[in-house]
């Protein structure tokens, strides 16, 4: 009996072996194909294995994802840089303009009458001799004790004119008289004021004055000048109110009246005290009776060195930009996203030839920056002088005009300002310095887009692969351990 369960035994034994090395053979050979559920826990930390594994297979992706940083840094430096040009083609664009150099300022000598540029008025010396000054009509009633006691009803008619000469006679407009109806709901003084406010829309202003002898109606036109006169006309207990050419029983505070002055002798009226028609360019503001003023119209140099000042703070801030952008730290070794940038020296280089040149001119006025006052600074920024540019200015105002703004001819013929407006569309365009390396790095983010998302098909592809190969390894030495936990049972029981 003995004998026979050790035979049962050893050939159960031998059977186990062999199947355990077969099975470990046939697994082994065939571990990418095993399927069903993934293993990712066991002997193998197959998230781990796999993670570390795929840190490798990425670095490619790595290298080519900073490679587009790289670019997209020098892009939105390209782009600081076109933002920068545009302000100092929108400055270059004012100056330009004739206009820049034909602002003007208006002197007054005397208290009577003040004057703004309010154009491009040519320089003249004028003399202005106010006689009057214009006027609205202003007539009041009787004083009432109370403002706010009934007077009676009826309707008050209001009728725009020009008064006849000593106020006998008057002449109705031929705007639509303003009927005011007054009856027991507003029959005061403060209600009469009120209605004939909502009535006349502005055109006669209507208010209650008061002092020590009482409460007063007054009526003003809205608007000075002689034709801005009107009557009123009342019926029944509002007659009181009548002012017109056959009865005025309102008084008379002020008559409609135009202003009367004169221009180097030339005699003038106006409906308003301001008036842009006199004097081309300027307002006339008339300000007392009875004056005269001098009014001196000239060219503002203040004005034209703002402008000019205005052209050399957005190159300076175009200069200053790349100067920190392609900036060198020589002692930390340090270089700037645009340290050695070719295109920026490029475009840098053809505004600065374009400044340091000779303007090309027929005449005898400056043919240089510098010799109106604007300096080149070490950090390649402008400075202007504004005494030596206002002196230039003072003696030779076309000729520092036409070097600026000059629109004929091509090249150096043109104007400063319209050179640098030609220069920045050049540099912008398509063949350009900028426009053309922003295309080219705008093509290669393209690329580099469409490749990263191969790439990272193919990575995805790989790491479940990798996560496949493992996990059935997993299984494999699962089984293999499963095996060899049953071939020790069998030794366990074999018997000594």
């Amino acid at each position: 009996m003995t004998t026979s369960s050790t035979s049962t035994t050893n050939a159960g034994l031998t059977s186990l072996l062999s199947n355990l090395t077969g099975s470990s053979a046939a697994n082994s050979s065939s571990s990418t194909a095993t399927s069903g559920p993934l293993i990712t826990t066991g002997q193998i930390n197959v998230s781990q294995l796999v993670g570390e594994l795929m840190t490798v297979q990425e670095q490619p992706l790595v290298q080519l994802q900073n490679q587009e940083a790289g670019v997209k840094s020098t892009l939105s430096a390209y782009g600081q840089e076109q933002s920068a040009l545009a302000s100092l083609q929108t400055a270059a664009n004012a100056l330009a303009l004739p206009t820049a150099f034909q602002a003007s300022s208006a002197t007054v000598t005397g208290t009577g009458v003040s004057a703004t540029v309010t154009g491009t008025p040519p320089s003249g010396s004028y003399q202005v001799n106010v006689t009057s000054l214009a006027q609205a009509q202003s007539i009041s009633s009787a004083a009432v004790a109370d403002p706010t006691a009934a007077i009676g009803t009826g309707t008050l008619t209001i009728q725009a004119g020009t008064w006849g000469s000593g106020g006998t006679t008057f002449g109705a407009s031929s705007a639509a008289p303003i009927s005011v109806t007054i009856d027991s709901t507003n029959d005061s003084l403060n209600g009469i004021a009120s209605a004939i406010n909502a009535a006349a829309n502005g055109s006669v202003n209507a208010s209650v004055v008061t002092d020590s002898t009482g409460s007063r109606l007054v009526l003003t036109s809205a608007n000075t000048g002689a034709a801005n006169g009107f009557t009123v006309s009342g019926t029944g207990a509002l007659a009181a109110y009548n002012y017109t050419a056959g009865a005025q029983t309102m008084a008379t505070n002020q008559s409609a009246a135009d202003a009367s002055f004169s221009v180097n002798g030339l005699a003038l009226t106006s409906a308003t005290n301001s008036t842009s028609t006199v004097l081309s360019g300027v307002t006339l503001n008339l300000a007392q009776a009875n004056s005269t003023s001098q009014i001196q119209v000239g060219t503002d140099p203040t004005a034209v060195t703002a402008s000019v000042n205005s052209f050399i703070s957005a190159y300076n801030s175009f200069i200053s930009l790349t100067n920190s952008l392609t900036q060198y730290n020589a002692t930390s070794n340090t270089s700037s996203v645009l340290t050695g940038d070719s295109p920026t020296r490029n475009m840098i280089g053809q505004l600065q030839s374009i400044l340091g040149s000779q303007w090309s001119t027929t005449g005898t006025g400056p043919s240089y920056l510098g010799q109106i006052g604007v300096s080149v600074n070490t950090d390649g920024t402008l400075s202007l002088d504004s005494t030596k540019f206002q002196a230039a200015l003072s003696a030779n105002p076309s000729g520092v005009s036409a070097m600026f703004t000059t629109a004929t001819g091509t090249g150096s013929s043109q104007g400063f300002a319209v050179q640098i407006s030609n220069a920045v569309t050049q540099i912008e365009g398509s063949t350009g310095p900028l426009g053309s390396a922003q295309a080219n790095l705008q093509a290669q983010v393209v690329y580099m887009n469409n490749q990263q998302t191969s790439m990272q098909a193919q990575l995805s592809q790989t790491q479940a692969a990798l996560t496949q190969e493992y996990s059935a390894l997993n299984a494999e030495i699962s089984a293999a351990q499963a095996q060899q936990s049953s071939l020790t049972n069998e030794l366990a029981a074999l018997p000594g």
